[in-house]
C-alpha cells in the first residue's frame, strides 16, 4: 500500500504515501489520525514501530520528519509505545 518504504525520510504531507501521511484534503485531529493508524492498520503500525525504534538507538542517525504534521509527528514518536 505504501509503496518502497524509507525509515529516515518521514513525509507527513496530507497525501504522501508514507504510514504517517493522512489522506489528501486532511484537516483534522493528526494525533487521533496516527493513534487510530497505528491500532488498525497493520502496514502502518510495523513502519510506525520501526521509525519509533530507529529515535530511541544511540546511534546518531535520527529519522527526518518533513511535511505539514512533522513537528506532531516527531513528537509522537518520541512518547511512543507500541500498542
Amino acid at each position: 500500500m505504501y509503496g518502497r518504504v524509507n525509515f529516515r525520510l518521514i513525509d507527513t504531507d496530507p497525501g504522501a504515501r508514507t504510514a504517517f501521511a493522512p489522506p489528501a484534503g486532511f484537516d483534522g485531529d493528526y494525533k487521533a489520525f496516527l493513534k487510530d493508524r497505528s491500532e488498525n492498520d497493520t502496514g502502518a503500525r510495523q513502519h510506525i514501530a520501526c521509525v519509533a525504534s530507529l529515535m530511541r538507538k544511540k546511534d546518531g542517525v535520527v529519522p527526518k520528519f518533513t511535511g505539514k504534521y512533522a513537528r506532531h509527528a516527531q513528537w509522537m514518536m518520541e512518547r511512543y509505545k507500541p500498542v
